[in-house]
């Protein structure tokens, strides 16, 4: 067992880790979703559930995938933090906000895990690598994309890399490359944080729908 789950993923990555390197490649763009959902996603984020390192995949179907939590939790103990903290709050039930469910099933992803990823203020998710790799035994298979559910608001911080991603409006789409990219995500403003993770293995067709930018209506 690793007593640093950071530690651990610098060895699997290969990313720089060169934090005087200014990153700017970090974010790919896929397009933009339009469409009414806002009114449906208030009552949604209200009902996002508190998560931390421990319990962050109840529910997600990877509840027994093999991850050292004590490894995750210890890094947060080392940088002085509550190892129990809010890092984000999670929702997979989009009864409420049906939107949600039409954009994942946009991209007919197989083995599909979708979430509503929400931070509100002072919740913080530290800088750390994903770890996917139970998904397929090619993680080049593996996508996550990310919609953006509102337009950015001063103090919404994500980060790839060393490259600070800002200035979204509500409906752009991003990925990045998973297994290598560090990243956090932190909110100081005064305003949730919403936006839509979408985790799953390519199909033919998803690679279809990615060779081109999007542009949909939802």
């Amino acid at each position: 067992m690793s007593t640093s789950n950071w530690e651990d993923a610098k060895a699997r990555s290969n990313y720089h880790f060169n934090k005087w390197h200014k990153d700017t490649d970090c974010v790919q763009h896929l397009g933009k979703f339009t469409g009414g959902w806002q009114t449906e996603l208030q009552s949604v984020i209200e009902d996002a559930k508190p998560l931390n390192w421990g319990n962050r995949r109840e529910g997600t179907g990877r509840e027994n995938v093999n991850v050292d939590v004590e490894a995750e939790e210890n890094d947060l103990k080392t940088a002085g933090a509550d190892p129990k903290m809010t890092i984000y709050r999670g929702l997979k039930d989009f009864t409420k906000c049906p939107t949600l469910q039409k954009i994942t099933d946009f991209f007919e992803l197989s083995s599909t895990k979708s979430k509503l990823h929400v931070q509100f203020t002072g919740e913080v998710l530290n800088m750390h690598v994903d770890k996917l790799y139970d998904l397929d035994a090619n993680p080049n298979n593996v996508i996550r994309i990310m919609i953006m559910l509102q337009d950015w608001e001063p103090g919404q911080f994500i980060m790839y890399g060393n490259q600070q991603f800002d200035r979204w409006r509500a409906g752009d789409i991003h990925k990045f490359d998973w297994p290598n990219i560090p990243h956090a995500t932190a909110n100081a403003s005064n305003k949730p944080r919403p936006m839509l993770v979408i985790t799953g293995v390519m199909t033919e067709k998803t690679r279809e729908i990615l060779a081109k930018p999007i542009n949909k209506k939802v």
